[in-house]
């Protein structure tokens, strides 16, 4: 199996983290990985904000506390762990730029930095804001974004302190050929 198809089978959404810093090369290489995402006709949406202050990243997990986020997101968050975590990428797209694709773009950029993180050793998951109005205006005050871009993600990242474990559902079960339902 290729490197790349391996990184993507076995990377898993890692909720528990050592404080472990990690190394500016690393975090530059996951960036570079969200550079490199591709994006509709090449616009680039997107901005990436790299959180290392405890005290914003403190901010960032009280947003996330809050009642409309807690309910979907109940158990998944690990709220206590994000202002100890070395660095958390918010990932911010701007619409003007691309009408069209943005969440798309910002999603894609989003996955390549996990896949990158992931094969350097470090772990990571995604907390999607994108259409949580009040929690994602509350992230753009908290970082100063500007009202009219869109928060797609915010991306703890640092040393796993866990290693989950998920199965997939069989291809058997999921893929059809030239019509849906059409095994």
């Amino acid at each position: 199996m290729s490197e790349v198809l391996n990184t993507i089978k076995n990377r898993r959404s890692v909720r528990k983290f050592l404080t472990t810093p990690i190394e500016e090369d690393k975090v530059e290489a996951i960036l570079t990985a969200g550079q490199w995402a591709p994006s509709f006709v090449n616009l680039q949406p997107w901005k990436f904000i790299v959180v290392r202050d405890p005290e914003t990243k403190k901010k960032l997990a009280e947003i996330l506390k809050m009642p409309m986020v807690g309910i979907i997101y109940r158990g998944e968050i690990a709220y206590d762990q994000l202002p100890h975590v070395p660095v958390i990428i918010v990932v911010v797209v701007d619409p003007n730029k691309d009408k069209l694709h943005y969440v798309e773009d910002g999603a894609v950029a989003t996955q390549n930095m996990a896949l990158a993180a992931h094969s350097l050793g470090l772990g990571t998951y995604w907390i999607g804001v994108y259409n949580h109005t009040y929690i994602e205006d509350e992230i753009k005050k908290a970082l100063e974004i500007p009202v009219d871009c869109r928060v797609i993600s915010l991306m703890p990242v640092g040393v796993a302190a866990e290693t989950p474990q998920k199965d997939r559902e069989s291809l058997g079960n999921i893929v059809y050929y030239d019509k849906f339902g059409k095994r």
